[in-house]
């Protein structure tokens, strides 16, 4: 006959790990999700800043459904550039003969520092270099001593040498006919002090009501 079970004895030391099993089959493949919803993205407020600040475009919509609010800085006001301009004249007859500078007796508008002249003399004096605006008119007649047919030329010239498209030429084939002259053409200096004539060209004429205009456009395009 068998006897009754004695205590539990204490436990005895932890077994070795025993190795991996080998992998199991893979599963089946689960079912596609539902597609998510589309979203959206559209322009809200354009807004304009003060000049200096910063750009910005803010989203006051969702993540899905976007609005796009945007902050654009007004540019700042550009500053006007200091005229630089003279109008000389003459308005009562001269005489010339030969080839003989224009007398200009007075100005009419000078503004800024670029250009001078004084009053009867015939040169106009440039002291800032530049792109400027030459523009010239007056009345031609011939002389009392003149021969006919008459010719005069009237050119401009800077420091002597004739710029480039400033002429304009008349034809006289009896006394007592007036025609106006005039021309305007850009003019580059880029030497200073410059100085600029007018000159006719002929053998005997008068000139009156003469203008000339010089205004500087700005610095020389490198």
């Amino acid at each position: 006959m068998r006897g009754p079970a004695g205590p539990a004895g204490p436990a005895g030391p932890r077994g070795f790990r025993g190795e991996r099993g080998p992998m199991g089959p893979r599963g089946a493949e689960g079912k596609p999700g539902r597609d998510g919803a589309a979203a959206t993205v559209c322009i809200g407020t354009v807004t304009t800043g003060n000049p200096g600040t910063d750009a910005a475009v803010i989203n006051s919509g969702t993540e899905t459904h976007a609005v796009l609010d945007f902050t654009i800085p007004r540019g700042a006001s550009g500053g006007c550039a200091p005229i630089q301009l003279l109008s000389a004249y003459s308005n009562p007859p001269q005489i010339g003969d030969g080839q003989a500078a224009l007398v200009f007796d007075r100005n009419a508008l000078v503004y800024g520092g670029a250009v001078s002249h004084a009053n009867n003399s015939p040169d106009i004096l440039i002291d800032q270099a530049g792109v400027y605006l030459l523009s010239f008119h007056g009345g031609f007649a011939p002389g009392c001593a003149a021969g006919f047919p008459l010719s005069v030329l009237v050119v401009a010239e800077l420091n002597g040498v004739q710029v480039p498209g400033a002429a304009a030429q008349q034809g006289f084939r009896a006394a007592g006919e007036v025609e106006n002259l005039a021309f305007t053409v850009p003019v580059a200096v880029s030497a200073v002090p410059s100085t600029l004539r007018i000159v006719g060209t002929g053998t005997s004429f008068l000139y009156s009501n003469i203008q000339a205009g010089l205004i500087r456009l700005g610095d020389i395009p490198t």
